[in-house]
This record gives C-alpha cells, sequence and structure tokens, in this order.
C-alpha cells in the first residue's frame, strides 16, 4: 500500500550511517514519510533476498551488487545515492607489513560484487601476486586464496588465524586495532580515491508511482549525509551500541572510525 511507512534494511556497517540518522533525526517524518524502526542484517546475501521479497523498501548496497542486481539479474533496482566514497580497509595479522608478505595467505572480502574484491584485486596484482582459481590446498607462492565472509565474523577469524587479513568497510577495521587483533595496512581510498562504496537502492516501482513519496526519502537521506559531515562525534554516538544502539559495536571502534584516522600514526 502506498501509505506503508517506510521499511529500511541495513548491515551493521558504518555504510549505512546516512539512512540511519535520517531515521533517528526525524528527517523522513518532517518529509511526510512514516518510517518504521530500520531492520538489521547480517550479510550481503540476506538483504538482497529481503529487498527482492518486498519485506524492505530501501537498502544500501555495495555499488558493484547494484550493477549486478539491474544487469545480472533485471532486478528492477535504482541506485538514488550514494552513501560515501572510500571508507574501508585492508586490515592484517600483526605479522604481515606489506602486500608482500599475503603470498599463500586467506584474505576475507565481504561479497565477490564488491569494490573491496576489485581494490584487493589491483593490490595484488601491483604487488606481483595473484587471486587463486582453484580450491586446492595448497597455494602457489605468488597466489592469495580470497573467501567470501559476512564482516561481522572478520574479527574473530583474523584473532584465530584463520585467515591473514581482511579488506571490508568500517567500523571492522578500527574494531581489529581496539581489540588488538590486527592492524590497517592500506586504506582502500589509497588504491582508488574517492571510490564509490555502498549506495542507496530504491525500486523502480516506487520511484514510477510514488514520485513525491520517493522524493521526500532522498531528501531526507541528503540532509542526514549533510548534517553528518559537521557532526561526526555525535554519529558515532547515535550509531554506537551505547548510544542509539543502531549498530553492535563500541562507541571507541565507531569514534575511531569517524574522527580517529590521522597522518601522524598512518601518512606511511
Amino acid at each position: 500500500s502506498t501509505n506503508r511507512p517506510l521499511r529500511i534494511g541495513y548491515l551493521p556497517i558504518t555504510d549505512a550511517a546516512p539512512l540511519l540518522i535520517a531515521h533517528a533525526n526525524g528527517y523522513f517524518e518532517a518529509e511526510g514519510v512514516a518510517v518504521e524502526q530500520p531492520y538489521l542484517f547480517r550479510g550481503w546475501s540476506q538483504i538482497v533476498e529481503a529487498f527482492v521479497a518486498d519485506q524492505v523498501d530501501i537498502i544500501h548496497v555495495l555499488m558493484p551488487t547494484a550493477v549486478w542486481m539491474r544487469f545480472g539479474q533485471d532486478i528492477p533496482v535504482r541506485i538514488v545515492a550514494w552513501n560515501h566514497t572510500d571508507g574501508s580497509a585492508l586490515t592484517v595479522d600483526p605479522g604481515v607489513n606489506s602486500v608482500a608478505d599475503m603470498a599463500g595467505e586467506t584474505v576475507a572480502i565481504p561479497y565477490w560484487y564488491s569494490v573491496h574484491n576489485v581494490v584487493v584485486q589491483q593490490l595484488l596484482r601491483h604487488h606481483g601476486l595473484r587471486p587463486a582459481e582453484h580450491s586446492g590446498e595448497r597455494l602457489a607462492s605468488d597466489e592469495v586464496r580470497l573467501v567470501v565472509m559476512a564482516p561481522s565474523d572478520m574479527p574473530t577469524a583474523l584473532a584465530n588465524r584463520s585467515i591473514a587479513g581482511y579488506i571490508v568497510a568500517e567500523p571492522f577495521n578500527a574494531a581489529a586495532e581496539v581489540m588488538d587483533v590486527g592492524k590497517i595496512l592500506r586504506f582502500t581510498g589509497d588504491v582508488w580515491l574517492r571510490h564509490a562504496c555502498c549506495v542507496v537502492v530504491m525500486k523502480e516501482d516506487d520511484l514510477q508511482n510514488r514520485p513525491d513519496w520517493t522524493q521526500g526519502v532522498v531528501n531526507a537521506l541528503v540532509k542526514a549525509q549533510l548534517w553528518m559531515g559537521d557532526h561526526r562525534p555525535d554519529v558515532a554516538r547515535i550509531l554506537s551500541s551505547e548510544g542509539g544502539g543502531y549498530l553492535p559495536q563500541p562507541l571507541t571502534a565507531i569514534e575511531r572510525t569517524l574522527t580517529y584516522y590521522d597522518h601522524d600514526p598512518y601518512g606511511a
């Protein structure tokens, strides 16, 4: 029904911030759009399936996934906004000091249709390595195994040494540093400056049949993005488990994500 409240789907990553802050700050209601409490999903497959099954109206999704949905699967999906650019990192075991050190190791990515997969493969090739295209146990000396893993499982996998690193959105890179189980080796924006990471997608039907409602939704997101730029510590508090509780991570990890990465410790 056209009067149904907006249903938001998101993953527990800071990429979801525009959707979540628009909800927290009442920007949807200010645009005349009723909205339900946002729904948290654990992985990319689940959020895409929920969107296709019409269980949610709007989600943030990896930019290559949006392209795959539209042109690979003929799902009538439309990108209405970029959530952010850059904002991800390659986090590694404390003993790894260069990309070359990852030869023969396993690295986790969030999804095959992700900018993270593109960026990590660019990095590997630049350093004379290549992703393994077989499932055999033994890797050649210049191969790196890539495995798909839910972002929330990555820090634990790094801590128990089942992977040597992962490339993913925040705050899972900051979380590894806060938990002292890993360190950031590279930021994705260093490899591909201002790359689109997550985008906001809605359904073609809504754009066609409810243009005013859709415009209200997008207006609310833009308001949230503008507000967030000047209120980064507030954003961290609202998102955190101690604040608005939208994300399960503690304030320390989300604050680090949004306010900490200065040139002095990370320039090299």
